[in-house]
């Protein structure tokens, strides 16, 4: 499956926080794609182009970020993608397994800048 490079998928279920996240990347430069919950976002992975990352967060209702990154590890076409968690769980819960890097909510932009050029410069 192809790749966009500078593409990101931005999956989180607060409206107000998803479209700040869009407009934070789109000024970086990238094209922002975005989902209200994990199944919407595994439905356009399943499309091509895939993203270069993953910008998820964990807790939403339909299907949880756990839930999403159960079946993106399970999906050999979607397996490798970065992913980077953007949630305000803490420590109650741990982090799904083979995620590129998590930041805790309020979003640090600037950690944020930096695991999303780690990303795109992997792919």
């Amino acid at each position: 499956m192809s790749e966009v490079r500078n593409r990101v998928l931005v999956v989180e279920d607060h409206a107000d926080s998803r479209e700040l996240l869009a407009e934070f990347l789109e000024a970086l430069g990238y094209e922002v794609d975005v989902a209200g919950h994990g199944l919407e976002a595994l439905e356009r992975l399943r499309g091509a182009p895939l993203p270069a990352v993953m910008v998820l967060d964990l807790m939403m209702p339909v299907m949880s970020g756990w839930e999403l990154m159960r079946h993106v590890r399970e999906d050999p076409a979607l397996r490798s993608l970065p992913v980077v968690v953007v949630s305000g769980a803490g420590d109650a819960h741990p982090l799904p397994e083979g995620i590129l890097g998590a930041v805790p909510k309020p979003v640090d932009l600037n950690a944020l800048r930096a695991f999303l050029k780690e990303a795109t410069r992997r792919s």
